[in-house]
């Protein structure tokens, strides 16, 4: 399950990235969960506490429709 907080203003972007003593580009990794050091929890609630949106992007099953030989659906599969 791929998961990204996003936090686009970078003034606040800056100011967590002051506050905790890393780069920008290591507080994006953090967000973007390429990294997990001791402090990245809390980096991660604070962006959220600050305007970041959390995205998750799971598995979705899908839907495959069964037509006939006019096209019509007959039945609906799913890969769940």
């Amino acid at each position: 399950m791929k998961q990204i907080i996003e936090l686009r203003d970078t003034e606040k972007r800056k100011m967590i990235a002051e506050t905790f003593g890393i780069s920008l580009a290591n507080l994006s990794q953090i967000l973007r969960f390429k990294r997990n050091g001791k402090n990245a929890e809390a980096i991660r609630k604070m962006a959220q506490e600050n305007g970041g949106i959390k995205y998750t992007e799971g598995n979705e099953p899908s839907k495959v429709k069964v037509l006939d030989s006019h096209g019509n659906v007959t039945r609906v599969i799913s890969n769940k």
